[in-house]
């Protein structure tokens, strides 16, 4: 039976219906509740007035370059941002980053000044930069993240064959590991190249245009570009040992991560994939927009799940075994965060206080 869109998103919060079948549902569609927080917090509350920020200028691209120490838990990164100045000549850019090291800052145009705040990196140009005029920054930087980066390293006790990273950029966390303009009202292309020691892999938005090897510093390249514009917060980076398993709906390459001592699970958990893609396309009339769709478990994900464009991540409690399959399922999550993929990433709320929109519609349409 089909459920109107009107639904409200609080149905995946409800109780833990009387069949087997119900409960193993809510089991999954309960960690989706912590995303609601906002749209159903009191009126007077500060999460109501999330406003977009103002747009002096478009964004046209960012490139990321991350080297990340799994030891120290910190990062080494190079952001390149490309803009130009909408309506009027701009002399000046605010961009967000907290508690980011600022290296060195460079530019097309010529910088008078820079300065780092608690939250807003300020880049003043000699010269006012014209309307229409494309112009880009490159900033490096040094990070310690304890928010929008999340590392899993044997120190930390997890296994030492399953160290990873992970990002989780919704609501405006990217600014803790890159300087960006950190607001859905900007969409852009993006790339990102991160090092690696041998053996881990690296999953990004996009297409994987190339995985190369530093020689000199022992570590593997992976470069992928993300080349249909984009908002900030769905940006990803999970790099790691990882295991994965590969299918493929029409020309759509799929994948399936997980660390490698949990990769036997993800079978049993992504199996209806490939029918969820096509009931979308069929129901929304529009096919599946972009190059590939991953699925990505990570250990003690932030959320259940976060619909990164092209590559979902996911917390690893989802996974089940094939004993388990009459009493758990992870269908619920993996189908609200895959009808992201139109409603949130191809088509995004200028502003995180109207996020409950796409929340709204992914809800019902991942229960009919």
């Amino acid at each position: 039976m089909a459920l109107g869109a009107s639904l409200p998103f609080a149905i995946l919060c409800l109780p833990a219906a009387l069949t087997s079948t119900a409960r193993a549902e809510t089991d999954s569609e309960a960690l989706e509740c912590s995303k609601s927080a906002s749209f159903l917090a009191p009126l007077d509350s500060p999460d109501r007035f999330k406003y977009a920020a103002d747009r002096e200028v478009e964004v046209l691209h960012l490139a990321l370059t991350v080297t990340p120490d799994f030891k120290q838990r910190t990062i080494e990164g190079t952001a390149t941002l490309r803009f130009k100045p909408i309506a009027k000549p701009v002399q000046e850019i605010k961009l967000d980053a907290v508690d980011l090291a600022i290296h060195t800052v460079t530019a097309t145009e010529n910088i008078q000044a820079y300065q780092l705040t608690a939250d807003k990196l300020v880049i003043t140009f000699t010269e006012p930069i014209p309307t229409g005029r494309e112009a880009s920054v490159t900033i490096s930087y040094f990070a310690e993240p304890t928010e929008g980066l999340y590392f899993r390293t044997p120190e930390m006790g997890y296994k030492p064959g399953d160290t990873h990273l992970f990002t989780q950029g919704e609501e405006i966390l990217a600014r803790h590991w890159y300087p960006c303009f950190d607001s859905p009202n900007q969409k852009f292309t993006s790339e990102v190249s991160c090092r690696v020691p041998e053996g881990m892999t690296v999953i990004s938005n996009g297409r994987l245009l190339e995985q190369t090897k530093d020689s000199a510093a022992g570590l593997d390249v992976f470069h992928w570009s993300q080349e249909k514009p984009h908002a900030n917060y769905l940006i990803t980076l999970v790099a790691g040992y990882l295991a994965r398993i590969e299918d493929k709906y029409r020309d759509i390459p799929l994948a399936f991560y997980t660390p490698p001592s949990e990769i036997r699970y993800a079978t049993n958990s992504f199996l209806g994939t490939k029918d969820m893609l096509a009931f979308y396309e069929q129901e929304i009339g529009v096919p599946y927009p972009w190059p590939k769709y991953d699925q990505i478990c990570v250990n003690d994900f932030v959320e259940g799940g976060m619909e990164n464009t092209t590559a979902t991540t996911l917390t690893d409690s989802l996974l089940f075994t094939g004993a388990t399959e009459n009493i758990r399922s992870s269908d619920g999550v993996v189908a609200h965060e895959l009808a992201h993929q139109w409603f949130g990433d191809l088509v995004t709320c200028k502003g995180f206080a109207a996020v409950s929109m796409g929340r709204m519609r992914c809800s019902p349409i991942s229960l009919t």
